[in-house]
């Protein structure tokens, strides 16, 4: 685990936390789950699609929707959610999150003291699972909602290095013994989110987990599935508003922590 200077990001398969540098120039991106920013001193300033630019000392976007952000100082908060597995009612309670002002502040309280030490903390223990993850970031735990199995097996290809072929809508529908297009139709319903938009968000969600490796951005595309170099730095800048190699000079004094590192190492 590499050590750093206070800037961090926990991944696994349904919560990211990150605390450190936004990057600059960033253009629109279009992350996969509900996300949660507020700045490290003052506000954030945020644009959906082409708008104005908003100032807001908190936001919270749900899942697909294109939009940039900015701070003024150099390090922001961020909280990734992955919303295919929770209720309707716990969706709705993180988008109203920036509502209540007094709520508001004591959930920022919150998450500034977590990552200045429990959260690193707990993963080094072996204690912060989802559940654990979400006491100590929002002093409840969010409910799980149960999915079809088909779709549960589809969204497991979702993690692994399987490449266009394996992980296509075809081969998934056959997997669970369905047309293709009723599988579509199927996923959409239980996932919230076309096939083709999960696959992109969720392969460039596991670039996450490779910002602070040795290997090569080439060798990277690769492991993960991408068909090429070019795919894989097209679909990370339009998930993340940044190129994979800013985001590798970024996360030089990162430290990355979480599950989904300690299964696949």
């Amino acid at each position: 685990m590499r050590q750093s200077s206070g800037k961090l990001m926990f991944v696994n398969r349904d919560r990211v936390f990150y605390f450190g540098l936004l990057g600059a120039r960033m253009k629109p991106r279009k992350p996969g789950g509900i996300t949660l920013y507020f700045a490290a001193e003052g506000e954030i300033r945020l644009r959906m699609q082409a708008g104005p630019w908003q100032s807001l000392s908190c936001c919270v976007l749900p899942a697909y929707c294109a939009h940039q952000v900015e701070i003024d100082c150099d390090e922001v908060f961020s909280l990734l959610f992955e919303p295919e597995r929770l209720t309707a009612a716990d969706q709705r309670q993180l988008l109203d999150f920036c509502t209540c002002p007094v709520t508001l502040a004591d959930a920022m309280a919150r998450i500034r003291a977590a990552a200045a030490g429990p959260l690193s903390d707990l993963c080094a223990q072996g204690g912060l699972d989802t559940a654990a993850f979400d006491r100590l970031l929002l002093g409840r735990v969010l409910e799980t909602r149960p999915l079809d199995p088909r779709i549960e097996r589809a969204l497991a290809l979702f993690e692994t290095d399987l490449g266009e072929a394996e992980l296509s809508a075809e081969a998934c529908a056959l997997q669970a013994g369905l047309s293709t297009s009723r599988f579509l139709h199927l996923f959409k319903e239980e996932a919230g989110a076309s096939f083709r938009n999960m696959r992109m968000w969720k392969r460039a969600r596991r670039f996450l987990e490779h910002a602070v490796e040795d290997s090569t951005l080439t060798e990277v595309a690769l492991d993960l599935g991408y068909p090429d170099s070019s795919h894989f730095s097209h679909s990370i800048r339009r998930t993340y508003g940044l190129k994979p190699r800013s985001i590798r000079e970024g996360s030089r004094e990162l430290q990355v922590i979480g599950a989904v590192l300690r299964r696949a190492s």
